[in-house]
């Protein structure tokens, strides 16, 4: 696999993020960083740029919150976007399925598949009017994103309903955001409906 090749994204899918057009945009100081995880950050920064993930933000700035560095458990670091104040979003309210709804969905198959979509949400590009609202501030910079950020309040029902679009004809295909999982009575059976949902698009 390429590393520097650019993050994959559900085609012709263009996500929109809607403001409550009476609310004033903030802007939130940088937030300084240790200077000893300053090169792993600008190392995840240039990552995101070369994924196609974020880019330089030029000209004027509105919504401008901070980068927050957070720790993994295997020693590494994750770059987040404190988007508290920004949550100003008109919410689309798509339905959000409620676990035990789809645990009674399951069938009773006998072969299963359970797939995680790696970061998920960055597979849904945003359109070029709504780049600015998840702009934001570090050491180096301004940049904004490219894809759906995490943390964002409207982006679990956006991913969901692009989710439930995608897999509406996936039979024996059971899914809650980012995780799915396929059954079959049979080997062949769970193999074809793992086909349909990985490639038949």
């Amino acid at each position: 696999m390429n590393e520097d090749a650019p993050f994959s994204k559900i085609t012709n899918k263009i996500i929109r993020i809607s403001m409550d057009p009476t609310v004033t945009p903030i802007f939130q100081p940088l937030r300084r960083i240790p200077m000893p995880l300053e090169g792993a950050v600008n190392e995840k920064l240039d990552e995101l740029l070369r994924k196609d993930i974020i880019e330089p933000k030029e000209g004027p700035a509105t919504w401008v919150p901070p980068l927050v560095v957070a720790n993994t458990t295997n020693g590494s670091i994750r770059l987040c976007v404190d988007l508290r104040r920004v949550q100003t979003v008109i919410r689309e309210r798509h339905p959000m399925p409620i676990i035990d709804d789809v645990l009674a969905k399951i069938g009773k198959g006998k072969v299963w598949s359970i797939l995680d979509v790696k970061d998920a949400y960055f597979l849904l590009e945003l359109e070029e009017e709504s780049r600015d609202i998840v702009t934001f501030i570090t050491h180096s910079g301004l940049y904004r994103f490219k894809r759906l950020p995490f943390g964002l309040v409207s982006a679990p029902e956006t991913f969901q309903r692009t989710m439930d679009e995608i897999l509406a004809n996936c039979e024996g295909t059971y899914w809650y955001l980012d995780d799915v999982g396929v059954e079959g009575s049979t080997v062949e059976e769970h193999d074809w409906r793992l086909n349909k949902v990985c490639y038949d698009k």
